[in-house]
């Protein structure tokens, strides 16, 4: 009987050694395997098996950090930050790691992400990449002609001025003035005289003239808690003169951002004043990059304020240097706020429909050009089926430093 136990004991441990000698032979073969197929360049191949290694439970660094530079080759930086941020988190002296981590941000325009990491870069990294804590970052300027098709709606105008600050690695200020201008043509009816009038009596109608030119100051801060986890806040400010009337209001914002290598989720919440009214709104948005890269992306958004609106971003690339970007709105409305309060759609007449198109060309290595067209349906203020159109022309140019 104990002969019999000793028998099964020696069986077990043996089988148990074997089963350590098989799984170390696997290691040792992956560890060979991925790195010939680094050496020959097969990147496309490298990255289908280190992501089968890796799903089968053989995981190690350097097995990770050849994955990730292969998808790197490839312009999926979604993927390689998933594999370096992996390494770079379970080695924080891994400073080839924290390089990729940091590139792949950047490639993917999550420069709050590249900033955090770019403080743990070394010193020489730091020069080599011209990497500061404190410095202008971008100047931006854009200026909107728009064009309505009703007569008592005048052409009206909109530019912006506005500068970047990098604030330190984890802190950026982001700032601009503009100025919105137009003319609206409302007909009054003078008061009935006492006694009434006879009938069939033609009443006076005077054009009152409303000129409306707005002026405005936009401050945001932004806040990188973690590689992942942003924080922003900030204010609108908005001084409008309007038919006799000066209004002086202020919406502020703040949300929170969480940015995962194919995925961005964002919240904000606005909370403030136009002419003089409360008003209030609630935004989600979920961003993808189904490619890994800024090849391909969209953005949802919902919206909550007066009305509850949707928002749709499709944009692609065709080459290096230009992106295509369509967009549609979908909700009535006559607030709303956009680009968390950066622009502040604030109208007499109901929108009921907005869409547009966007051309997004770098210029050069520092100086990039945004053109865009939108359309919108609108209804003119207190009539239910007048409705009429919008085409507006936007042009702007950045410059990063």
């Amino acid at each position: 009987m104990h002969a019999k136990k000793l028998l099964i004991i020696i069986i077990g441990c043996f089988l148990f050694f074997e089963s350590i000698a098989q799984v170390k032979e696997s290691l040792e073969e992956v560890d060979t395997h991925s790195l010939n197929l680094y050496n020959a360049g097969q990147w496309q191949v490298l990255i289908g098996y280190g992501k089968e290694k890796i799903s089968a439970g053989i995981d190690f660094p350097l097995l990770r950090m050849r994955t990730g530079y292969a998808a790197f080759m490839l312009g999926n930086y979604s993927q390689s930050l998933l594999q370096y941020e992996k390494v770079f988190t379970d080695d924080a002296d891994n400073k080839l790691a924290l390089h990729y981590v940091y590139l792949n941000n950047l490639y993917l325009n999550n420069i709050t992400a590249a900033r955090f990491y770019a403080d743990k870069l070394p010193a020489e990294t730091k020069v080599s990449e011209n990497i500061k804590p404190l410095k202008i970052s971008a100047i931006e300027t854009e200026y909107s002609y728009k064009i309505p098709s009703d007569t008592t709606r005048k052409n009206a105008s909109y530019a912006r001025v506005g500068m970047n600050i990098h604030l330190g690695y984890k802190l950026e200020l982001q700032q601009s003035v503009a100025m919105y201008d137009q003319v609206i043509n409302e007909i009054k009816i003078n008061p009935l005289p006492f006694p009434p009038p006879p009938p069939n009596t033609t009443m006076v109608q005077n054009p009152q003239h409303i000129n409306i030119q707005q002026k405005e100051y936009y401050g945001k801060l932004i806040f990188a808690a973690n590689g992942r986890v942003s924080l922003f806040g900030g204010f609108h400010y908005l001084y409008t003169p309007f038919n006799n009337l000066i209004y002086d209001n202020t919406i502020s914002f703040v949300g929170i951002k969480y940015a995962s290598p194919y995925v961005h989720l964002s919240a904000t919440a606005h909370f403030g004043t136009i002419t003089d009214t409360a008003y209030h709104q609630y935004d989600g948005s979920v961003t993808l990059f189904p490619l890994g890269n800024t090849k391909l992306y969209s953005i949802s958004k919902i919206a909550d304020g007066d009305n509850v609106t949707f928002s749709q971003i499709i944009g692609c690339s065709i080459n290096k240097n230009i992106w295509l970007e369509g967009n549609v709105t979908l909700g009535k409305f006559y607030k709303l706020l956009e680009h968390d309060a950066l622009y502040v759609y604030n109208d007499i007449d109901q929108k009921n429909f907005k869409a547009g198109g966007s051309i997004y060309a770098l210029l050069s290595k520092k100086l990039s050009l945004t053109l865009n067209y939108s359309f919108e349906q609108k209804t003119l203020y207190k009539t239910v089926n007048n409705n009429f159109y919008q085409n507006s022309i936007t042009g702007g140019l950045t410059w990063k430093f």
